[in-house]
């Protein structure tokens, strides 16, 4: 685990920038639109305050197979939230047939702090991990697939080596899939894979250990997508729109859009596919200049972590819920989805009363970026419009109403009293339920930790 530890950690900075490394590049990316997102039916987060109205009977959905896709790095601006570029073509028709998510949260700000908390239904800050930026996590951490258990066949498909077997992010898995040649650091055209994806994913999901649900049996499916991932590659049969780091990007997210239109069509398609819930969102977003920085980590600024998220399962009611709502409900609402009971210990709570029509009262998120070689703590918490970020061992705070700003410019810690101290009283809430565990092994300092801190 050691060795593996080591030659991820040593291609990590090669993954994400820090503001400060950022600082020194000459790149002005293309700003990103702040249009009036496109109207559909909405239900407006109601205060934290405000007593929830009761709960609408609605329908008991029967188990259903699950198939999870998430597009690397897709930032929350997209076409159906405003942003003027028709990037996502189908993701915006589909969207239109789900329950989306407006304000969606990732666990944290890179894959390796946000995938396997969310399968486990846990905060990185308290997961039994390493202590490098390319986290690796322990075996007694446990995650959905193993949940599930031997009698539901789970299916991975990647084409990163993040998620080769030794990092930890893929246990439990009955098979979990990485492209062949997959390697670290891959700069070259053999680092385009959404059509190998989705040619994959459709192979295997042909396989009669998913495809034979004759006996009822479910499935779990995992689908990672890279390619809006850095480095930003152009592609010759897509628009242009320039040639700024967003405008490949934006390339790169019209290209994966094809291959994921591809792969739920073919869902849909199947005999299985009347019985298959399919959920699209990130494992985080992406910056392109916001705030001095560029790509992700470090930050959990709402470029970063505030992600597209969408559901759908056949005869869902189309609507968008403008409620934030956060990654630490994902196990539990698959496991809900799939028939399953969650253990004691995952938190969070379905989204499958909400998927099915009830409404959604706020309530807080929490965005966890625990402390690793590279990266200073950092934790954001959303209520109703206002976000709380909180930097270090409480070092710095800062107060935003992303509903008002949402690009956080105007800081309101100093002048909105009221708030602040509603604010950081759930902060010390949180962090008093929340348990921090100390990385484990043979690990380099932790940044900015104080002299013995293991955490």
């Amino acid at each position: 685990m050691r060795s593996a530890a080591l030659l991820l950690a040593g291609a990590c900075v090669c993954s994400c920038d820090s503001p400060s490394a950022t600082a020194k590049k000459s790149a002005s990316p293309s700003a990103s639109a702040a249009a009036a997102p496109v109207q559909k039916k909405e239900t407006a987060a109601p205060s934290a305050s405000a007593a929830p109205k009761a709960p609408a009977a609605v329908r008991k959905l029967p188990a259903l197979n699950v198939v999870l896709i998430l597009i690397d790095s897709m930032r929350w601006d997209m076409p159906w939230n405003g942003y003027k570029r028709p990037i996502a073509p189908f993701l915006t028709r589909f969207e239109g047939e789900t329950v989306s998510y407006l304000r969606g949260y990732a666990l944290s700000s890179s894959t390796s702090k946000s995938v396997l908390p969310m399968l486990s239904g846990k905060y990185p800050s308290e997961m039994r991990r390493g202590g490098y930026f390319f986290t690796y996590w322990f075996p007694e951490n446990l995650s959905l697939p193993e949940m599930l258990g031997d009698n539901m066949p789970s299916l991975g498909v990647f084409s990163h080596a993040y998620f080769f077997p030794a990092t930890g992010v893929t246990q439990g898995f009955t098979q979990a899939h990485t492209l062949p040649n997959t390697v670290l650091n891959n700069k070259s055209t053999d680092n385009v894979t959404s059509e190998r994806i989705t040619d994959a994913t459709m192979r295997l999901l042909r396989s009669p250990k998913y495809a034979d649900q004759s006996d009822g049996k479910r499935f779990f499916a995992y689908v990672h997508y890279m390619d809006p991932h850095a480095p930003y590659l152009h592609h010759e049969d897509r628009p242009v729109w320039g040639t700024q780091p967003r405008d490949y990007y934006d390339q790169e997210l019209h290209y994966t859009d094809e291959h994921v239109e591809r792969l739920v069509s073919w869902i849909q398609k199947q005999p299985f596919g009347k019985h298959t819930a399919i959920i699209i969102s990130a494992d985080h977003g992406e910056s392109f200049g916001e705030h001095g920085h560029l790509k992700h980590g470090y930050e959990v600024w709402e470029e970063l972590v505030r992600v597209p998220w969408m559901f759908w399962f056949p005869g869902v009611q189309p609507r968008r819920i403008a409620t934030p709502r956060g990654h630490i409900d994902m196990c539990r609402t698959i496991l809900d989805l799939m028939g399953r009971d969650a253990p004691s210990g995952v938190r969070g709570r379905s989204l499958v009363p909400e998927l099915l029509g009830t409404d959604a009262p706020a309530r807080p998120v929490v965005v966890d970026l625990p402390r690793d070689n590279l990266q200073d703590r950092r934790r954001a918490i959303i209520d109703g419009d206002d976000k709380l970020l909180v930097a270090g061992d409480d070092k710095r705070f800062l107060l935003f109403n992303v509903a008002k700003d949402p690009h956080e410019k105007k800081n309101l810690a100093a002048t909105d009293q009221e708030t602040k101290e509603r604010m950081l009283r759930l902060h010390r809430q949180i962090e008093a339920e929340v348990p921090v565990a100390e990385v484990r092994g043979d690990e380099p300092p932790l940044r900015n930790a104080p002299e013995g801190r293991r955490y």
